[in-house]
């Protein structure tokens, strides 16, 4: 190992190399021809030498490059027994060999906390090649588009043939809404597209954010606005009518004309109107919300006991958690609850039905409530506006439980909404839906 070491030395091969050079020149102008065979053969030996320390570090260079590209950082050529030559060389590839190694786990934390930085984001996120095959996504996405997981734009073909086509071809800087119905309702999603270059290829991200709260919340800020100047204006032109009116009924002279039954109906007409004046500012100027934590079985319990449901109704709940506690004020949820109950009990009228409050607990701890009833199925013009204040197709009604409902839920965090006839069995659900 020594010898072959000191044969391999770079001063040793150039010694050789010199010396048969040297006695090839002497034997061609003096020493003749033994001279030049002897030159020839040290000649030789230098480059097979040379040869050999060449194809050993080619060698060792392969051997580490291998073990880069299958991820052994740990391999180190070994520098004992080399020349300080190939010391050299091989200490440099170790080195690099170290480099990558440091390299690749910096790049794999930078993806961890990318990866940990996209699960936690509230917007869905979809990357796809130039194929238009998913790359990645967050759970985010796959809870915003209700399905377990995302392997293929074509799942979203149950909600609309046209939806994977019109993904497909969203350019870079285009935007689109995205709108279809699920089990829990309508869906409105913003969706935005962004191309960037990745690895040499081109990839599409999609971006999914949640427009439904924002338009419910736009929609219910508007009607609130309009309930306020509306109470403002009519109490200011009415309230003089009631008090004037109603003075002239007190008088002697006025109860026994002819002119007392007309304004006894200014009188009455004009104190209705005063009546559904303070209905508007129940709407406009509900309580602010006082949260904590309760278990929602003793508010239906709490229902229970008010006995608002007469004999020819069954009620009857499943809670899933029987503890299940919703973080809210315990108060405006009972009312939300009297409110969809009140009018499930007034739909189904005399006839014997049937309503049933189910709770649950989604993977992302979302709390739904259904609140669903055998009565008429509502039609669907009607339920376009079943939240609008005021609008009612009762008789006796005055369209406020179901506007106070929605406006509690809003400040709850929550939101409150009609589904589809038939939804769970049922003609009639409301899903009550906690975040």
């Amino acid at each position: 190992m020594a010898f072959n070491k000191i044969l391999r030395s770079m001063p040793v091969r150039v010694a050789i190399l010199s010396a048969g050079v040297f006695l090839i020149s002497a034997g061609a102008f003096a020493w003749g021809s033994c001279a030049i065979v002897a030159g020839t053969v040290l000649v030789a030996v230098a480059a097979m030498l040379t040869y050999r320390v060449w194809m050993a570090m080619k060698e060792n260079s392969n051997l580490m490059l291998e073990a880069i590209r299958n991820g052994e950082y740990s391999f180190k050529l070994n520098l004992k027994g080399t020349s300080s030559y190939e010391r050299v060389l091989q200490d440099t590839l170790n080195q690099l060999g170290d480099m990558v190694e440091e390299q690749k786990m910096l790049y794999e934390q930078r993806e961890q906390f990318f990866g940990l930085i996209l699960s936690n984001v509230t917007t869905g996120i979809i990357v796809l090649d130039e194929e238009m095959k998913i790359l990645q996504s967050n759970p985010v996405a796959a809870t915003l588009l209700h399905l377990p997981v995302i392997g293929s734009l074509k799942q979203l073909e149950k909600y609309g043939s046209d939806i994977p086509g019109a993904l497909c071809e969203l350019r870079g800087g285009q935007r689109m809404q995205l709108d279809f119905f699920t089990a829990t309702g309508d869906v409105h999603l913003l969706v935005k597209a962004s191309v960037m270059q990745l690895g040499g290829k081109m990839v599409k991200i999609l971006a999914f954010s949640d427009i439904k709260s924002e338009l419910d919340a736009k929609e219910l800020d508007t009607w609130i606005k309009m309930s306020r100047v509306l109470t403002h204006e009519i109490m200011n032109s009415v309230a003089p009518i009631v008090s004037l009116s109603g003075a002239f009924l007190t008088r002697d002279d006025v109860r026994n004309s002819d002119v007392y039954e007309g304004i006894r109906a200014i009188h009455e007409t004009s104190s209705g109107l005063v009546s559904f004046v303070n209905n508007y500012r129940v709407v406009s100027t509900l309580q602010k919300p006082s949260p904590m934590p309760f278990r929602l079985v003793e508010v239906v319990k709490q229902i229970e006991g008010l006995r608002m449901v007469p004999a020819n109704i069954k009620m009857s709940y499943h809670i899933d958690p029987s503890d299940l506690i919703i973080y809210a004020d315990p108060d405006l949820i009972r009312q939300v609850l009297i409110n969809v109950i009140r009018n499930a009990v007034q739909a189904i009228g005399s006839n014997d039905g049937r309503i049933y409050l189910r709770a649950c607990v989604s993977v992302d701890e979302h709390i739904f409530v259904y609140i669903s009833n055998d009565g008429p199925i509502i039609p669907h013009d009607e339920a376009e506006d079943i939240f609008v204040p005021f609008f009612t197709t009762k008789k006796d009604g005055n369209g406020i439980g179901l506007s106070l409902s929605r406006q509690i839920m809003k400040l709850s965090g929550g939101s409150i909404s009609l589904l589809d006839s038939g939804a769970n069995g049922w003609n009639v659900t409301f899903l009550l839906e906690f975040e």
